[in-house]
């Protein structure tokens, strides 16, 4: 039996290497397409894994623009020309780009034998920073290309469960959640931090969708000295780490995809900020991952999963238009960081991950 699975992002890779094991694990030859092009650095890729096929991809600029849309057809096209040689037993698609969900549909009514998988890491056009309805011209027609395509796959999986509100109408039946999860195990590290002064994260992409504004009116009006410590890249980090400089001490540290190099960054912060502009369509975000494997709490201002996660469990604060934070009771609930880590333990570690995946690969053996 052979398998492959597609993705057109290399943020996506971990979660593809992680269902390349699960696959192989249960007797499935796999391979892996993905692109030759870093959609966060707009640049040829120079870090594609050894034995991954990478699909030469069309570049552009902007994310939001035609250009985009053309690259990712383009990837789409290309890579079910792979697949039509191959002609493997299981498909495990990771979308967006949404053009492969219809690739897909294509793919599946000429070969209906074929397992497939679609795993939604994503929800275009919902997630995008644009102020306009969703639902007019031409947002919708891109919207529809998932809605129209969607019911080919055998099982769709979703990231959150927030995407069964939207998913479920359009596939006929509730998704399948599947939330990212990490293979290291949870840092069991006591807050280093010096309490004279709040010291807060951010890690991951820092691109058009995190909002820099909202972050620097958090600190703004947090009556306590900060210093924002920042891991990740993106073509908005030279905007965020200026627009901060005027509220707070800002230290960029590069990118550290290591969790034992950000250790012990982490280990002197307090708490990590979670902050999207309004009205994006989000439910849980890896950096969420990344801070309770560190025993941190969040700053949250996302709906959906990580709300309730907040809400129900006490990991973090929910942040709305007018919170201000006390910075000593964050500063006091950092100090319990078994609490965070044992939430790590409970909903987001690899084997969490792997027992779901089987069970999937599972009910498509039937």
């Amino acid at each position: 039996m052979n398998a492959f699975v597609v993705t057109c992002f290399e943020s996506n890779e971990e979660r593809v290497g992680y269902i390349k094991k699960i696959l192989e694990k249960q007797g499935y030859k796999t391979d892996i397409i993905t692109s030759d092009f870093s959609h966060i650095r707009k640049e040829e890729r120079n870090n594609v894994p050894e034995g991954y096929i990478a699909i030469d991809t069309k570049p552009y600029k902007k994310n939001l623009s035609i250009a985009r849309l053309a690259s990712h057809d383009k990837f789409a096209k290309e890579a079910f020309e792979v697949l039509k040689k191959e002609k493997p037993d299981f498909i495990w698609l990771m979308a967006p780009a949404n053009s492969l969900i219809k690739e897909a549909n294509k793919y599946k009514n000429n070969n209906p034998d074929t397992k497939l998988v679609i795993d939604i890491i994503d929800m275009w056009p919902e997630s995008l920073p644009v102020s306009v309805d969703k639902n007019m011209f031409p947002l919708n027609l891109w919207k529809n290309i998932r809605k129209d395509n969607i019911r080919c796959a055998d099982i769709l999986v979703g990231e959150c469960a927030l995407y069964n509100e939207i998913l479920s109408k359009e596939y006929g039946k509730d998704i399948r959640v599947l939330r990212w999860a990490k293979e290291d195990k949870a840092m069991e590290s006591v807050c280093e931090a010096d309490d004279d002064i709040l010291s807060l994260i951010y890690l991951g992409s820092i691109n058009n969708i995190i909002d820099i504004e909202g972050i620097k009116k958090m600190i703004r009006d947090i009556d306590y000295s900060v210093k924002l410590n920042i891991i990740g890249e993106g073509e908005k980090t030279d905007e965020f780490i200026n627009s901060l400089k005027e509220v707070c001490e800002v230290e960029y540290h590069g990118v550290i995809r290591d969790e034992e190099r950000k250790a012990p960054i982490l280990k002197k912060c307090h708490a990590g900020i979670n902050f999207y502009k309004e009205g994006l369509y989000i439910g849980l975000t890896v950096k969420c991952i990344d801070y309770f494997l560190h025993g941190l709490p969040i700053l949250n201002n996302i709906k959906g999963d990580t709300w309730k996660m907040v809400e129900e469990d006490g990991v973090g604060f929910n942040i709305e238009k007018g919170t201000v934070i006390d910075a000593k009771k964050l500063i006091e609930l950092r100090k319990d960081n078994k609490k965070f880590t044992d939430f790590y333990n409970e909903h987001f570690t690899y084997e969490i991950f792997e027992k779901e995946c089987v069970s999937i690969i599972e009910e498509l053996k039937k």
